[in-house]
């Protein structure tokens, strides 16, 4: 079994993924989830789901949603066990990414403890990588899940400064400083991210930026805290005007070679474009936007051979030397391609994977939305994003419903969006009104 609470609840068995009833049965299964191979008295169950007033029908729904779980769970009663009166859900070694992602945490701060750096880095972003979302992100409001939320969320950012650590101290400060320069504003007041922010601008010869950062993080912890920084911001910042040589690291590894998973150049524009300086300068300007966490959806229209997917790949290559990830996906017309075929290109190069709905119903629908957009949302977290989604005209209807559910939330992420189509792309006029721009390119003469 493959049970999953890093985003929404989802249980696979296989390629399955197993229908889980409704919003009450999936708490029994978050909850029992939350407490492997632990017994539940049904009392405690009825507490921490109905509180302290429950409705006088609560042990007969929770016998229910128990009876429905073991129908879809493999081996039913024996996954999901009465013992004494309590219940108790049998929960292998990495069943739970939850599980999986803190052994990989564990393993990843062993190798950096052993100046292992880069299989240090390579763990951690297996850890990461499993983050669909928002944890227990269906049970937000939940007074079960507040305190697992929170443990989680803290070990996920302090997992990713023990991955800017190890991308340090294998000389991809270069790379770095745009994702900590959009950590540092999400997460203010964690001053590892501010040292890690400083020392990356140092490396990159932007040694008065960061002194500027330190200046910002001082700024920031008087008005918000009445505190001045700690000690090693305050040594940090000596260091950087004493130019002291053991700041210096490791050279900066060259960026083309593409040693780090984080930063994939996806394409690289292979000659000067020609005639369009002004579409180029527009998108570019969006990427500053994107990069600076105003995400941005910018629609480009044109028949074939007019320079959509060269104009991409001039932005691509613009946002890869700034430190983006290049996400690419593109319709298929040669028929027998699945449902958000797009889609499951670009998330397979974000290292993440959203199971598509089994049907076309609404509400499964919508969640499936709902996880891809989180999807995203975790990726331009840990770095800034540069997504395209080519060749539209070829696209299921779906798929640009789920860019136009994305798009609405764009404006919160770091992550620009180019959306490519020819003039008969479905719902075109639809998307865009949710773009910044549509931008139509002429034939090319």
């Amino acid at each position: 079994m493959d049970y999953r609470i890093l985003g929404p609840l989802e249980a696979l068995d296989g390629e399955r993924r197993l229908p889980l009833g409704g919003a009450r049965q999936r708490s029994v299964l978050a909850l029992l989830l939350l407490h492997g191979n632990e017994a539940l008295t049904r009392d405690v169950i009825i507490d921490q789901l109905w509180g302290e007033e429950p409705p006088n029908t609560a042990a007969k729904v929770l016998q229910n949603c128990v009876s429905a779980l073991r129908k879809e769970l493999p081996a039913g009663t024996d996954t999901l066990r009465t013992v004494s009166g309590a219940y108790c859900l049998a929960l292998g070694p990495d069943e739970l990414d939850r599980d999986r992602f803190e052994r990989l945490v564990a393993e990843g701060r062993a190798a950096l403890s052993a100046e292992q750096h880069a299989e240090a880095a390579d763990l951690f972003r297996r850890a990461l990588g499993l983050w669909r979302g928002s944890p227990l992100s269906d049970f937000t409001y939940e007074r079960f899940a507040h305190e697992e939320i929170t443990r989680l969320e803290e070990l996920h950012v302090a997992a990713t400064e023990d991955r800017l650590e190890a991308d340090l101290a294998l000389g991809r400060h270069d790379e770095l400083a745009p994702e900590l320069e959009t950590l540092v504003t999400r997460h203010p007041l964690r001053e590892r991210l501010r040292w890690q922010l400083m020392v990356a601008l140092y490396r990159a010869g932007r040694q008065a930026e960061a002194l500027d950062a330190y200046r910002a993080a001082r700024r920031t912890m008087l008005a918000d805290l009445g505190i001045e920084p700690g000690r090693a911001l305050q040594d940090l910042e000596r260091a950087i005007l004493a130019q002291d040589p053991a700041l210096d690291g490791p050279a900066a590894r060259p960026a083309a070679r593409g040693g780090h998973r984080g930063a994939r150049p996806g394409r690289l524009a292979a000659s000067p474009l020609v005639d369009r300086a002004e579409e180029l300068t527009l998108l570019e300007a969006g990427l500053d936007d994107a990069i600076a966490g105003r995400g941005r959806l910018f629609v480009v229209v044109g028949e074939a051979g007019s320079g959509k997917t060269r104009l991409a790949d001039e932005v691509g290559s613009a946002a890869k030397q700034r430190g983006s990830r290049i996400l690419w996906g593109r319709g298929w017309d040669g028929g027998g391609a699945p449902a958000y075929w797009p889609w499951s290109q670009a998330l397979r190069d974000a290292d993440r994977t959203v199971p598509t709905p089994d049907s076309d119903d609404a509400a499964e629908r919508f969640r499936f939305f709902e996880a891809v957009t989180e999807a995203v949302r975790q990726a331009a977290t840990e770095q800034p994003l540069l997504l395209v989604l080519d060749d539209l005209q070829a696209a299921d209807e779906n798929s640009i419903l789920l860019l136009e559910f994305v798009a609405g939330e764009l404006p919160e992420m770091a992550a620009l969006v180019l959306a490519l189509g020819r003039p008969e792309t479905p719902r075109l006029e639809e998307l865009s009104r949710h773009s910044t721009r549509t931008l139509r390119l002429a034939a090319r003469a």
